[in-house]
């Protein structure tokens, strides 16, 4: 698998060997611009690359405690060096699931569960993986699994990753390493996923789709605009066929989405018509920077609140994490001006990140509609309700 590369980097000329089966580099994009409108790069740029052992372990795990026999589906997980000029310090832990349909010919799927902070295995067995907890027959002693007739599994090979470090079993060598923010999230993850690709080259040929749930919906396409850079304008090694991303219940603006949530609750009938009108009124539509001398908004705003249990715990919250991005919608708009494939979908009772502040950015692209809000059916009843756009594949 050895591939060359050239690339002009300052003026200059750069040939790199690069020897995939044992190294990668490491790449910065940010000293140019991408026009996404044009698809073509303005100005300079200038690519940064080191070069490092690949350390990568997996098994194959074929029984689990709480699941009688073997598994009916093939689980591997491991570790993966991602370290980012921080000497192979910080290593990401894996689940990954073969496709229980075909596993040469269905995509790939990588999966981030929210937090940040939150592991993989919610996502496995909380979510869209093929185990579920047994909460019917659970006598208060050891917890037992079932099997998920649902699980995603059953169409894709999906990758469950604990991102970031210090999420689930991942972990650093070393306490410098657990100091976080978006951007180096983004590209630990863009990194695992080369490095995973190389160790498991037979998944190249898969379609690939980028995808989580709630924070991951700041960090996801990051990762995407990554690989669709590098894919047709760096050229950097392998070649990952990306087709999309999917998103659900995202966070995407960190100010205006939390803000939607009086507005739902409402939406809800969780409270009467006088306190929202008089909550809108007297907050002027801004629940989250309250001026502490609006009194009258801050006494409709703890009616509002009075009885809610804010949150419970699955999730490591006690990362050192910059959550640096306010939003990631630029990150969409500029995906929106390329062939990839988008799924945004949102659960009707999520009072984390209700549906109403994803509606109000999925509208600021200002995409041509091409189905409006119509139902969809599942063994004839109504699963929900889908709108499509017709710019591209969104």
């Amino acid at each position: 698998m050895h591939q060359f590369f050239q690339r002009k980097v300052d003026e200059c000329q750069l040939d790199c060997k690069c020897l995939l089966s044992t190294q990668i580099f490491v790449n910065y994009y940010s000293a140019f611009e991408f026009d996404w409108k044009s698809g073509t790069l303005k100005g300079k740029w200038i690519m940064k690359t080191s070069t490092r052992d690949v350390a990568l372990s997996h098994s194959i795990v074929k029984t689990l405690p709480g699941y009688k026999g073997d598994l009916p589906f093939k689980l591997e997980t491991g570790y993966v060096n991602v370290s980012v000029g921080k000497s192979d310090a910080v290593n990401l832990f894996y689940y990954f699931i073969e496709s229980e349909g075909n596993p040469r010919e269905d995509p790939l799927m990588l999966w981030l569960t929210g937090g940040p902070g939150c592991s993989g295995f919610s996502g496995l067995v909380y979510e869209i993986g093929p185990l579920n907890f047994d909460t019917e027959n659970f006598d208060g002693d050891f917890p037992t699994f079932v099997l998920n007739p649902y699980s995603w599994t059953k169409v894709a090979n999906i990758i469950f990753l604990d991102a970031p470090v210090g999420t689930g079993f991942s972990y650093a060598s070393n306490w410098e390493s657990y100091v976080l923010d978006d951007q180096l999230s983004a590209t630990e993850t863009y990194n695992f996923l080369m490095i995973w690709l190389m160790d498991h080259p037979q998944f190249l040929s898969n379609d690939l789709y980028i995808s989580g749930d709630s924070y991951s919906g700041l960090i996801v396409p990051i990762i995407v605009q990554k690989i669709y850079v590098g894919n047709l304008e760096v050229g950097v090694e392998p070649l990952i066929k990306l087709k999309g991303y999917v998103l659900g219940n995202p966070l995407t603006h960190e100010h205006d989405d939390p803000n939607s949530r009086v507005e739902f609750a409402h939406r809800l009938a969780l409270i009467s018509d006088g306190l929202y009108e008089s909550t809108k009124t007297n907050c002027h539509g801004e629940y989250l920077d309250v001026d502490p001398s609006n009194a009258p908004c801050i006494k409709d705003l703890q009616l509002v609140t009075k009885g809610s249990i804010e949150k419970w715990v699955r999730c490591n919250k006690t990362l050192s994490y910059n959550e640096d991005l306010l939003t990631s919608i630029e990150y969409h708009r500029n995906l929106s001006h390329t062939d990839l494939r988008a799924l945004i979908y949102s659960g009707d009772h999520d009072m984390a990140i209700p549906y109403v502040g994803t509606h109000k950015w999925i509208n600021s692209l200002a995409l041509p509609v091409g189905d409006d809000w119509r139902p969809w059916f599942v063994d004839g009843q109504v699963g929900g309700l889908v709108l499509r756009y017709l710019l591209n594949s969104f």
